[in-house]
């Protein structure tokens, strides 16, 4: 890969520029240069880089292998995407391409030759669990987009060979690092300390008419804030996917999901025991990534984050850049960002919420309720050929 140094080739390099240091130093009036620092990269993996994947649309990529000067003008993490593999060949040589790095032929093929792995896809989300395996048993970090599974029961084996191999997953989600979870989450909390409720929530979230697609970050964005000690879960809505799929007989047009809390309770044993709704609006093509308005006692107060305009790098570095660095970080050290209950409640809240939709007409159905084996749809049932797996 060219102009991409990575852990395997530092040390070489590194005593190669000693040594020409030390040949040079002799000649006192040399002129002077600016010494840039050498960084040693971390080589990344990433799987599932074409439609609807983060890694498509100048999205990610840019700011790992930064050769899209108006997305991403500069090197600005310790990772290079060194490898890929997608479902479909053609998509993964045109990444490689543009991306300057390599394809490869089958999908556990980067084990031994990565230091961690994005699955970056959405329409690859129903097999996680086979495509991870290879990587999970290896010990390879493991990043995984949403939706983190379309059952519980492949939830757990996603999380259980996590444990058994002491392998660290990242269930990504942009809006769960923003900081305007940040900004909320301690309004919320301060708001309890000083001996008032929470009496409310509304949010809304650029859905995009896809509740497992976009829908899922308005949710995650939620529960980031307020926790997931969620009784009920509803989604009201005429469709959960934008255009005709197999099983779907109405577009998605419009949606609320609807969380009753039992309370909140933060790290620091800040309570509140006193029940709430949260309510959202799925909704599309206005100016926010989500926003979310806390009702309490004597009040209420609002917190956005808006979608930034101008040139593309504004919103890469004001809404997809910080979950980014904890990817990174992830990486390096091997501490998850979020442990496995987090991952595993909004999981099971999400599907809840599909489960209201497709089988109680939007009505409030029970988390603890939720069967393990229940398994949400795809719109995408057929997308990758199950013959690779035997």
């Amino acid at each position: 890969m060219e102009n991409i140094q990575t852990h395997r080739s530092f040390f070489g390099k590194t005593v190669a520029a000693g040594s020409a240091a030390f040949a040079f130093a002799g000649h006192a009036k040399a002129q002077k240069r600016t010494a840039y620092p050498t960084v040693e990269l971390l080589k990344i993996g990433v799987i599932a880089v074409g439609e609807n994947s983060h890694m498509n649309y100048s999205i990610w990529p840019p700011i790992f292998n930064p050769v899209e000067p108006e997305s991403w003008p500069v090197r600005s993490t310790r990772m290079a995407i060194t490898q890929v593999w997608d479902s479909r060949p053609e998509v993964a040589e045109a990444f490689a391409r543009k991306y300057k790095c390599e394809t490869v032929k089958n999908y556990y093929d980067m084990v031994g030759k990565v230091d961690g792995m994005i699955f970056a896809g959405f329409n690859e989300s129903k097999w996680w669990p086979q495509l991870t395996k290879p990587y999970l048993e290896a010990g390879i970090p493991c990043v995984i987009n949403r939706p983190f599974a379309l059952s519980m029961k492949k939830a757990h084996e996603i999380v259980e060979r996590s444990r058994k191999y002491n392998t660290p997953i990242m269930a990504f989600e942009d809006r769960e690092y923003i900081k305007e979870v940040d900004v909320a989450r301690q309004k919320a909390r301060d708001i309890i300390k000083s001996g008032k409720s929470i009496l409310g929530v509304t949010s809304d979230n650029s859905a995009g008419y896809e509740y497992p697609a976009h829908g899922i970050h308005g949710l995650n964005f939620l529960v980031s804030v307020l926790g997931c000690d969620v009784e009920r879960v509803s989604l009201q809505a005429d469709g959960w996917w934008r255009s005709p799929v197999p099983g779907l007989s109405k577009q998605m047009q419009w949606g609320l999901l609807s969380l009753q809390y039992r309370g909140i309770k933060f790290d620091d044993e800040i309570v509140q025991n006193k029940p709430f709704v949260a309510s959202q609006q799925q909704l599309t093509g206005y100016g926010s990534n989500g926003c979310i308005r806390l009702y309490y006692t004597g009040g209420w107060t609002d917190i956005e984050n808006y979608w930034e305009a101008g040139e593309s790098m504004n919103r890469l570095n004001f809404y997809f850049f910080p979950a980014i660095i904890r990817m990174q970080k992830m990486f390096e050290t091997r501490e998850m960002p979020k442990d496995y209950d987090f991952i595993l409640n909004k999981t099971k809240i999400f599907l809840t919420g599909f489960k209201s939709h497709l089988e109680h007409n939007g009505a409030m159905v029970r988390v603890d309720d939720l069967p393990v084996d229940w398994e949400a749809p795809t719109p995408y049932p057929d997308w990758i050929d199950e013959s690779i797996f035997s």
